[in-house]
This record gives structure tokens, sequence and C-alpha cells, in this order.
């Protein structure tokens, strides 16, 4: 267990610092804590972007279960990070590229380095709340998520 907290501080403070993010590193990391990667790209000058980090990732409700369920992975296209992801190294440009992402904010969800869904575009606490619970709940593997939608609504 030390060695694993070690590991993700290690990561931690390597992103911290700007100078790579391995998701190959954290693929394996996170196999062992059962956890999906979320991966938020967004830029600078976004304002959807900027509310997305403020509503959602910076509120007391749900950053606590982004922590608890998801490996974050903060995409800044803005910052220039190098990204290494399988055979792909380059920038976080390139990388969204790689990716074909051209609307921003966008979230990639990856389960050992495999994406299983994306979500483009600003969703609002409800909505987002319910996309975590779809990928964290691995629903994604049996139902897509407008079904995933429509059974919560029937139990509601």
């Amino acid at each position: 267990m030390f060695i694993l907290k070690f590991l993700l501080i290690y990561l931690f403070t390597i992103n911290l610092f700007g100078l790579s993010i391995d998701l190959n590193q954290i693929a394996k990391e996170t196999s062992n804590l059962h956890k999906p990667v979320m991966i938020f790209f967004h830029t600078e000058h976004c304002p959807y972007c900027k509310k997305m980090i403020n509503e959602q990732f910076n509120n007391k409700e749900i950053g606590p279960t982004i922590d608890k369920e998801f490996y974050f992975v903060d995409v800044n296209l803005d910052e220039g990070k190098e990204i290494i992801y399988k055979d792909f190294k380059g920038n976080a440009s390139k990388f969204a590229d790689f990716f074909q992402i051209k609307f921003y904010p966008t979230i990639i969800f990856m389960e050992n380095n495999v994406v299983v869904s994306n979500v483009k575009g600003y969703r609002n606490k409800e909505k987002f709340g319910i996309i975590m619970k779809y990928i964290a709940s691995k629903s994604y593997e049996s139902m897509d998520l407008e079904t995933f939608i429509n059974e919560l609504e029937m139990r509601d």
C-alpha cells in the first residue's frame, strides 16, 4: 500500500511540475485501484471549460466523488505538456488531434488504457453526476448512456 501511495504521489508531482503525463503508467497504477481514468481536455480561453472547472471539479459535492471514483487527468491545451499514450508522444494539442477532439471541454474516460466513453461539451452538475455514475458503475459494458438514463428515470 505504501508503494502504491508513493507512486501516485510521484505521478501527481510529475504532473504538477508539468514534465509530462504518462497515461501508460497511469493505466498500470489505476488498474490496481480499479478506477477509470477521467481525462479533461480544455483551454484557458474557453468559457464553458471554466464553467465546468468551477461548477463541477471545484464543487464540494462533486470533487470528492471524482477523487473517490476516478483518476483525474487535466489536459490543458494551452500548457503544452507532453503526453505519452501507447505509441503516441507529443504535446497536449497533438494529443487532442490524435483523438479527433475539436470541441471543448471534452472528457474521455478510459479503463485499462482503452477509451470507454467520451463527453463533448459542458454538462451541468446533475447531468455530469449521471455520467459519472454511468462510468463508475461500468454500465457502459452493458448499455449506452441513453438507456442508463432511462433506467434511472424509471427507478425514480
